[in-house]
């Protein structure tokens, strides 16, 4: 009796792994509209509706976010000396040499935007310069150099001063 029941359990279970290999049986439920497709990318026959698209298509938001304010301090231009402004002779690019004190109560960061015009008044270029770590009263030399080939005599401005607290 034994050996009877463990073979019909052993025989359907054998049955039911049969059954789910089988690729005709499913067990999943649609969850959408059903649409047809051809393989040969050959319209529909004649008389065949369309599929449509949903009736809720997202928008996307009209308003443009702002970005928040830049964290550095508008007031640092008064850390910055132009100490010269000169075309090099080799490269014949313009540069400017800046004097950089910090006066906050805090190391800092800086980034100077200098800006150079030929004796005609027309902007011909523009140099960057950057320190880090700057100790609260300290001073740093720093260069802003150009890329732009030039000749004669020039003329730079500083532009752009941002002082960012160093971390």
């Amino acid at each position: 009796m034994r050996r009877t029941t463990l073979a019909i359990t052993a025989v359907s279970l054998a049955v039911l792994g049969l059954a789910a290999c089988d690729p005709s049986i499913t067990t999943s439920t649609p969850t959408g509209p059903a649409v047809e497709a051809t393989t040969t990318g050959a319209p529909p026959a004649p008389g065949t509706p369309a599929p449509t698209l949903p009736a809720a298509v997202p928008t996307l938001p009209t308003a443009v976010p702002t970005l928040p304010a830049a964290p550095g301090n508008a007031d640092a231009t008064g850390d910055v000396e132009l100490t010269s402004c000169d075309v090099d002779a080799t490269l014949h690019w313009p540069s400017a040499q800046l004097k950089v004190t910090n006066r906050s109560s805090k190391s800092s960061n800086y980034m100077i935007q200098v800006e150079f015009v030929d004796a005609a008044g027309t902007r011909i270029g523009e140099g960057l310069a950057a320190t880090n770590n700057l100790a609260a009263g300290q001073a740093a030399t720093l260069k802003a150099q150009g890329a732009v080939e030039t000749k004669g005599k020039i003329s730079c401005k500083v532009t752009n001063v941002t002082r960012y607290a160093s971390l």
